[in-house]
């Protein structure tokens, strides 16, 4: 899955933590989905051992991969379950909807998202971010 042209474009790091390429996550994304179509997902997560099922689908799709289960792997998923969660629970409330196009969040109602910011100010950039894996996040973390 190749998106905006950008496949090798580095993904934002700081201190010393892996920075993903956008080939890395769309592996990690295919490697997820396939998993999850083989039954490894159950009511809060993941049978054990599908960090390593992971890291070898990894491998397969990207060789030359440095990337282990842990931390890299579990590092991702904890931060992409984070960003799901905040994500459904906003797109939950009316007033504020999904652009399939442009993978944001569209606010019908200024008064609602106002309200959502007062309550967590750290949704306040998540307005104007795209959100390119949250469909395959929606099919992978959500609940059945």
């Amino acid at each position: 899955m190749k998106v905006g042209g950008m496949e090798n474009e580095k993904v934002k790091a700081s201190r010393g933590r892996r920075s993903w390429t956008r080939a890395e996550e769309e592996a990690l994304i295919q490697c997820l989905t396939t998993i999850v179509n083989e039954g490894w997902k159950v009511d809060n997560g993941f049978k054990v051992g599908f960090q390593r099922e992971l890291e070898k689908g990894m491998r397969k799709l990207l060789p030359s991969t440095d990337i282990s289960a842990t931390p890299h792997i579990n590092s991702k998923i904890h931060v992409w379950k984070k960003e799901y969660g905040l994500l459904s629970d906003l797109l939950s409330k009316s007033g504020i909807g999904w652009n399939s196009t442009t993978y944001t969040l569209d606010i019908n109602d200024e008064a609602v998202w106002d309200a959502q910011r007062r309550v967590d100010p750290g949704v306040k950039a998540m307005r104007v971010k795209s959100w390119l894996y949250y469909e395959s996040w929606v099919d992978i973390f959500g609940k059945d």
